[in-house]
């Protein structure tokens, strides 16, 4: 099964992932992850990106989610489903600085470091380009799912 999450930032795609990897035993991927190389502290080249998802994608099943970034694109075509997130701005919004708050207190670990306005950044930038997303998306309407943050959460 290959299973692909798009969603804005804190809109639970990792929580949804994690729920998902324990039900099927399968693996997932932050692609976040992939873009941004935390031991080092820099965005990787493109080249390298491109290198280390081609191989996740050879795969025979995973889960990889994102907030559906167009290098990403071929997953969504050798997905089996795809989970779509749909949750208003003002509660990620909320949920980012929540996170932010907790990660700043050790309560909360975090798979790379971005700071609470790069964070914001993303999600102005994501929900300026949602229009794009869903039409990317709607390409594949056979096997896209839509749910919502609070499903995510149950």
């Amino acid at each position: 099964m290959k299973i692909y999450i798009i969603g804005p930032p804190g809109s639970g795609k990792t929580t949804l992932a994690k729920k998902l990897a324990c039900k099927y035993n399968l693996d997932f991927y932050e692609l976040d992850c992939i873009v941004h190389d935390d031991v080092n502290k820099d965005k990787r080249t493109k080249e390298e990106i491109t290198t280390i998802f081609e191989e996740i994608l050879k795969k025979e099943s995973w889960i990889i989610e994102d907030v559906g970034r167009d290098i990403f694109s071929k997953g969504l075509e050798l997905s089996d489903v795809i989970y779509y997130i749909k949750i208003p701005k003002i509660r990620v919004y909320s949920r980012i600085f929540r996170r932010w708050f907790r990660q700043k207190l050790g309560r909360e670990e975090y798979s790379y470091t971005l700071g609470l306005s790069n964070l914001f950044k993303i999600t102005r930038l994501y929900y300026k380009h949602e229009k794009d997303k869903m039409i990317k998306i709607n390409r594949y309407k056979d096997k896209v799912r839509y749910i919502s943050g609070c499903e995510v959460n149950l």
